[in-house]
């Protein structure tokens, strides 16, 4: 019996399947974040812990299994997420998110000190307020002389296979999303751990995702299996592509908290691009990956604006209204010229779907050409849900759109058994770009990067 686990930024999640992959359960409760604003976004380590237990328990009673019949968790997780541990293995700190953003000062500072070769080590192109290494900068800064040295960084995922199975870890995958990981050397960045007053013993074991490590203990709460096995599954967005057998030729996009767009980039290390993230792929070469902060969280952001608690409404609205009715900048969120263009309700809707649709295009067209240019383009993420949004998304990107038919999850639960992959259906829906429709959205497209507001906080 497989556990997988999807430490996500909206959601936290589990799973339970079968040896044949076959999926028995799913359960999942919303990340509560305890800081959620524009600087700063913590959650508890103990609330993340006690949710895990809850949610291994209640797939455990609907897949009517035990948890002793668990030989093996994988976890998939959110980019950078982190806490401080003492030597008690007790966090001194929340956990901060990939989307804490107070180190900009330290951010500035690192990108002056570690110069243009930053790229070619780290997934990013800079030491951006969100990496670690930033964060742990403005820690060193704001913590207790020497306290830095004496914690041990850990990721969400190691904070959470600790607590199950005693194994402390994490993967090249995500470590190297962290700036604290070089890929250039393959093992921890020596240069970037020093600035932030930092050792390598401080660090996680490091594994490829996708590698078994035996357990080291067995969480007293759950009574999980002898013989436990562990496996780090890497950051979600390379999850979510394992899910859905991304070739060379394809594209995954995610409508989710954030945009990304991710490829297949073959078999010489990065970088691809300045804009790009890269880092190894499970089982051999290299990804790319662009994206914005600004998806689904800003669609959350304007409903919250025209109509709380409605979100089916909303969505009623947007489909009512013709194309081009209003423009929506997602980068312009929480200011108040987020909109531009007429007030009425449905065009404002519908303007926030195209908004962010045009944003992922243009995430898209930073990314070099695939293929033929008009390949398939694979949606995941809990925007992927609504038909209505892939048809508009087939014709802003004119090129086929199916929904993914697998989670990160199922991703995670196929890097711990390699060689088995669930048939996908042959006959997915899969939306075709309409000529008139593409034509339409091509000048609506057009006025809205014309239109940008300036990015002056108003």
């Amino acid at each position: 019996m497989i556990l997988a686990i999807d430490c996500g930024s909206t959601n936290h999640k589990v799973a339970l399947f079968d040896e044949k992959l076959r999926r028995l359960s799913t359960c999942s409760t919303p990340v509560a974040y305890t800081v959620r604003n524009a600087e700063r976004v913590e959650f508890e380590p103990e609330k993340i812990w006690q949710d895990t237990l809850s949610l291994i328990r209640q797939a455990c009673v609907t897949a009517q299994v035990q948890p002793r019949q668990i030989t093996t968790i994988s976890l998939a997780s959110q980019a950078q997420t982190f806490t401080l541990i003492d030597a008690q293995g007790e966090a001194i700190v929340p956990f901060l998110s990939w989307a804490d953003k107070r180190a900009e000062e330290e951010s500035a500072e690192l990108t002056e000190r570690m110069g243009a070769g930053f790229h070619r080590h780290c997934s990013f192109s800079a030491p951006l307020a969100q990496l670690q290494v930033s964060k742990l900068l403005w820690f060193a800064r704001r913590l207790a002389p020497g306290l830095l040295a004496r914690t041990r960084v850990v990721s969400l995922p190691s904070f959470l296979a600790f607590r199950l199975a005693g194994v402390r870890g994490s993967d090249s995958n995500l470590a190297a999303m962290s700036g604290l990981y070089s890929l250039a050397k393959a093992g921890w960045w020596t240069e970037a751990l020093s600035a932030c007053s930092m050792r390598g013993e401080d660090c996680e074991c490091l594994v490829e995702a996708g590698t078994p490590i035996a357990a080291r203990a067995r969480c007293p709460e759950l009574g999980l299996a002898p013989g436990l096995r562990v496996v780090f599954a890497g950051n979600d967005q390379t999850a979510g592509a394992y899910a859905n057998g991304i070739k060379a030729e394809n594209l995954v996009v995610t409508l989710g908290t954030a945009l990304v767009a991710y490829r297949l980039a073959g078999d010489t290390a990065g970088p691809f691009s300045a804009a790009g993230c890269w880092g190894p792929f499970p089982g051999g070469g290299f990804y790319e990956l662009v994206t914005r902060d600004e998806g689904c969280a800003a669609l959350d952001w304007a409903v919250a604006q025209s109509s709380p608690g409605d979100d089916p409404g909303f969505l009623k609205r947007a489909a009512r209204a013709p194309c081009g009715s209003a423009l929506f900048y997602p980068q312009r969120v929480p200011f108040r010229d987020a909109w531009v263009g007429p007030v009425d309700r449905a065009g404002r809707a519908r303007a926030v779907f195209e908004g962010i649709s045009f944003s992922l295009r243009e995430l898209v067209e930073q990314m070099p050409p695939l293929g033929n240019g008009r390949s398939t383009v694979t949606a995941i993420g809990g925007g992927s849900a609504s038909p209505w949004w892939l048809e508009m998304l087939a014709n802003i990107l004119n090129r086929p759109v199916r929904r993914g038919q697998g989670d990160i999850l199922l991703g995670a639960a196929m890097l711990a058994r390699p060689g088995i992959e669930p048939a996908l259906d042959a006959d997915a829906v899969c939306f075709v770009p309409e000529l008139k429709r593409v034509e339409e959205y091509e000048q609506v497209y057009q006025q809205w990067q014309q239109r940008a507001p300036t990015m002056a906080k108003v």
